[in-house]
């Protein structure tokens, strides 16, 4: 009997080895993509011009924050230099993208919009005209609530809520933007022995810039970094070809990859399927890639579950970025 239960010990050792999830070994890595802009402006809006006419700009109602339960109140943080600080985010992220001829940005000066030699109602054409713009962007609210609910040692919340307005001289529609969020800051993000006046001050002015720049990311092509999942493997060729990959060596990588697709381990061929289609993404091959996607996830036919997820929420992501790029194709324009 001794025999035997080794037998069955090494059949159940083997068994469980082989059930290993294949998802173990996915990795994640980021790659730079462009995101297409809410709009598709003509290449004849050239001069983007912006104005801040927050409600709270004028500082009528004091700065207030929640800091572990007490509502207090800080008459240091203004709400005029804070919008003045979003706005000048956003004109400083146009102005770094090139993507505009040129960027004016009026801050809180409302002389524009109610020039003294002027009466009445300045029309968008007039305020076109005045300015010499092509795009006027406003902002128009500007809000923070910031929950300290256990102090400046922990997790504080900001959560910010604003609204632009976007009028385009070729356009007799204007459009409003609600921009909502909730920035999250840890002890870490603050230097050390800054007293709660400083750290809000760090927290409020640095919300401020962020967003401001975010925005500037919904009005204009903008490249980002985003998360991509892969497989690695120790196997010496898969390790070359991850090597190659994370050095944006694409095709090298894509070479080997196609070869273990047809690995007699079916583990080995999926993960490297799945690898092609990243692969193929970075060449801008979206249709492929979904074909090794689903090539991929027919490979394993037992314990797979987590990887045919996997699979599907990659081929999802595939589906959205081929319309994201159809849309770039009306957006970038050629230097």
């Amino acid at each position: 009997m001794k025999p035997a239960r080794n037998i069955l010990s090494f059949f159940l050792l083997a068994l469980n080895l082989s059930s290993c999830m294949i998802t173990d070994s996915a990795r994640t890595t980021q790659i730079e993509i462009m995101k297409p802009a809410l709009f598709n402006l003509p290449n004849e809006i050239k001069t983007v011009a912006i104005i801040n006419r927050a409600t709270y700009q004028r500082d009528s109602v004091p700065f207030q924050y929640l800091n572990v339960n007490k509502i207090q109140t800080d008459t240091l943080v203004k709400y005029r230099a804070l919008s003045n600080n979003c706005v000048d985010a956003l004109s400083g992220f146009f102005e770094k993208e090139g993507y505009f001829g040129k960027v004016k940005n009026y801050r809180d000066s409302l002389s524009v919009i109610y020039p003294k030699n002027e009466t009445g109602v300045v029309t968008p054409e007039k305020l076109f005209q005045n300015t010499k713009s092509d795009i006027f962007i406003f902002l128009d609210h500007f809000k923070f609530n910031v929950i300290a609910m256990y102090g400046f040692n922990d997790v504080v919340l900001n959560g910010a809520a604003l609204s632009w307005a976007i009028a385009i001289k070729t356009d007799t529609v204007s459009y409003l933007y609600n921009q909502m969020d909730t920035l999250a800051y840890e002890a870490t993000d603050f230097p050390l022995n800054l007293n709660d006046h400083a750290k809000l001050n760090l927290l409020v002015n640095n919300s401020s810039e962020y967003l401001g720049r975010f925005f500037g990311s919904k009005i204009i092509p903008t490249w980002l970094m985003v998360e991509r999942l892969y497989y690695k493997s120790n196997n010496q060729n898969m390790l070359l070809a991850e090597k190659y990959a994370l050095n944006n060596e694409w095709l090298k990588a894509a070479e080997i990859w196609n070869m273990q697709s047809k690995n007699k381990n079916p583990r080995m061929a999926a993960k490297a399927c799945y690898n092609m289609a990243l692969a193929c993404e970075m060449e801008g091959k979206l249709d492929n890639a979904i074909d090794w996607l689903v090539q991929s996830h027919s490979m394993l036919k037992v314990n797979n579950e987590e990887h045919k997820e996997i699979c599907k929420r990659y081929i999802t992501v595939l589906a959205l970025r081929k319309k994201e790029i159809e849309r770039l194709a009306h957006q970038v324009r050629s230097n």
